[in-house]
Formats: C-alpha cells, structure tokens, sequence
C-alpha cells in the first residue's frame, strides 16, 4: 500500500555505495544521525560484495543488521531490521519464511531485468513498483 504521511520523511542521500558490507551499514548510520535521523532500515545483504575470483558473498545475508544492532545504542540511532519480504500470487507480500512454511512460490524480478523494462518502457508489475513511482523514474530518466 503507498501510504502519503506527513509524520515521517524519506530523504535521498547523494552518496555511491562502496559494497563495504557491515562496517559501511555503520558509515550510513553515522552519516544519516547527523543529518537528524533517528532510525535506519536495514534490509537483506546491505553494501554486500561478491568475489570477482570466487563469485562467493564476503558477507552473510545479515551481517549488516547483525553488526548495526549491536551497535545502535553507542552510535544512538535505532536500527528497524527489515525482513527479507517476497510477493506470492495466493497471499501478496510476506516474509520469506513464511513463503516457505506456506509452499508458496514467490515471484521475481532482478534488478537488471527492471532497468531494462523501465529503459524500454514495457511493463512492470504493480507487486514490484509502485506506479506513481515507476511513472516518475521513466519521467526522470528522459530528463
């Protein structure tokens, strides 16, 4: 559901990711509390890298939010750890897991294959994006 509520602000902050894994999960806290922020989501593999010779991730799916949880308190701005959330036909977004105890297949769609759909104005699908939000990334990528 897109919620438009006043009480909370959703900030883009101009700054490349260095796929620095947990310790960069650490960086962004620290930037963004100082920018006034008094939470930090963090989802599923955050600034995670693969090996160019191995093709194996550094990092664990979790290790971000395991290593800004235990530092919340010092760095005082609360980490919301965000589950790894799937899109089913049969009941609609749910955690992973659930996903599984349910037998449900999830749908997908990868990064690359929304770039080029966004690039080459075909569909994408309302479980993925929402329109008003795909409407403005074609309107900006033209610009």
């Amino acid at each position: 559901k897109e919620v438009h509520n006043q009480s909370f602000l959703w900030a883009y902050l101009p700054y490349s990711m260095v796929m620095a894994g947990p310790r960069e999960a650490i960086q962004h806290m620290i930037i963004r509390k100082n920018f006034g922020a008094t939470h930090f989501i963090i989802g599923r593999d955050m600034a995670g890298t693969k090996s160019t010779i191995t093709g194996q991730d550094f990092y664990g799916p979790f290790d971000a939010q395991e290593f800004a949880l235990k530092h919340q308190k010092e760095l005082g701005i609360s980490v919301v750890p965000a589950p790894e959330l799937v899109y089913t036909q049969e009941k609609g977004y749910l955690s992973k897991e659930e996903a599984n105890e349910f037998g449900l297949k999830p749908l997908k769609l990868s990064g690359t294959e929304f770039r080029r759909r966004l690039l080459q104005g075909e569909e994408i699908p309302d479980w993925f994006a929402f329109p008003s939000v795909v409407n403005e990334l074609r309107r900006t990528a033209q610009a």
